[in-house]
Formats: C-alpha cells, sequence, structure tokens
C-alpha cells in the first residue's frame, strides 16, 4: 500500500545489492525519492482504468492483463533492465493489484511486502492528497486485502514498517535474494517517518490489521 514504508523497503534492498535501475530519487513527499521507475506507471495505471479502478479506487478483483498490456510491461523492462546487474527489482504499490500480469512475464517473481499501521498510512494520506480517513482506510483495506490473497497462495516474507527489528528482518530478506546482508544499510532514518503509530487502530481495519501483523513473525 502507498505510504507504508515500501521506498524505505526498496531503499534499503538497493543499498544490499539489489538493481532498481532508473528511479525517481528525490520527491516532495519522499525525500530520498520513492525509489519507483515512471515507466511503470503509465503501464499500471492504464490496466486499472481499462477495468474501472485506479491506484486510489483498488479493483476487488484480480485482474487479467490483455496482450497488449504486457507487450507494453515487456518493453519497459527490455529497455530498463536487459542490461543491468543482476539480481534487479522493482517497486511500485500499483502492482500489489496487478500481480497476475507481473507473473505472466516472470513466473518466478520473488516478493516481499512492506505493511504499516492504518492510522500512520491515513495520516500520510491526508498530508499529502487531503484524504479524508474513511476513503484512506478503504484504500489501504484494498490494497493489503489483495497482499493476504497472493500471501496465501505463496510465500513471501511481510515486514512491518514499524518493527524495532526492522533492519535484521531487512538484512534476513537481502540474504535470502542473494544480496549483501551484511553492506551498510543508510537509507532508513528517522527523518523519513512523518506519521508514527500512534494511537488504537481504527475499528474497521482492526481484523485485516491483526491478519497482516500475523505474518510479519
Amino acid at each position: 500500500m502507498h505510504r507504508s514504508g515500501t521506498s524505505c523497503l526498496a531503499g534499503c534492498l538497493e543499498d544490499l545489492g539489489l538493481t532498481l535501475g532508473p528511479v525517481n530519487t528525490r520527491a516532495p513527499h519522499n525525500l530520498k525519492g520513492n525509489r519507483e521507475n515512471p515507466r511503470f506507471w503509465p503501464v499500471h495505471d492504464a490496466v486499472l482504468a481499462r477495468v474501472g479502478a485506479a491506484w486510489d479506487r483498488p479493483p476487488t478483483e484480480p485482474v487479467a492483463w490483455t496482450a497488449g498490456e504486457i507487450a507494453a510491461l515487456r518493453a519497459v523492462v527490455d529497455e530498463d533492465y536487459a542490461d543491468l546487474p543482476r539480481p534487479w527489482g522493482f517497486k511500485d504499490p500499483r502492482a500489489t493489484l496487478l500481480l497476475d500480469g507481473w507473473f505472466e512475464v516472470f513466473p518466478d517473481l520473488r516478493l516481499v511486502a512492506s505493511i504499516r499501521h492504518p492510522a500512520a498510512v491515513a495520516g500520510s494520506l491526508k498530508a499529502r492528497n487531503r484524504f479524508e480517513t474513511d476513503r484512506s482506510l478503504a484504500i489501504w483495506a484494498g490494497y493489503n486485502q489483495a497482499l493476504l490473497g497472493w500471501r496465501d497462495r505463496i510465500p513471501f516474507p511481510v515486514i512491518d514498517y514499524d518493527d524495532p527489528a526492522y533492519e535484521g528482518r531487512v538484512r534476513s530478506v537481502a540474504e535470502d535474494f542473494g544480496l549483501d546482508a551484511a553492506a551498510p544499510m543508510p537509507f532508513r532514518s528517522q527523518e523519513l517517518n512523518h506519521q508514527p503509530p500512534e494511537g488504537e487502530v481504527p475499528v474497521d481495519a482492526r481484523a485485516l490489521w491483526d491478519r497482516l501483523r500475523a505474518l510479519t513473525t
């Protein structure tokens, strides 16, 4: 989900040797950049728009990609990643809703998820997008229900952005991915966390949050 520490996770894995390619390294709401390749955005947005969805209106069902959409994805990958060192990875929260297409292109795709306290996500979306809390929590739920759907199908690590053992969890993932788990990891810093997880989990989000948290142990 957006505003859930995905930039931090991607940046930390990049510190440890994951190639991210031509990514955004600075943005108004991400001092170190969102670590996303902007060329994936229109690909993902077009698929979402075709089914009447958008990044802030997540679909409620899995989305099958058309042949043309698959070709558009392959074109970005071929042009931007073919000559880069392996392993390479990408980050775009929209992909959480669209993994069917990614697995069609990369059957051996490996995943790692970042989750965050729903109240902190809602606070961050209010600061960035002026969204009301109910709207933000609905978006948060849509993304994380999609995450759980995939987690029920295949195993992958889930990391809580505010976990006191965050660094160790990331290094464990890096080791499993064949990265340099002992390398310095300067990307993560408290200055990036503007919305600490304060207060109770909203009632409507509590059951989903408990399920997500159970995956981080």
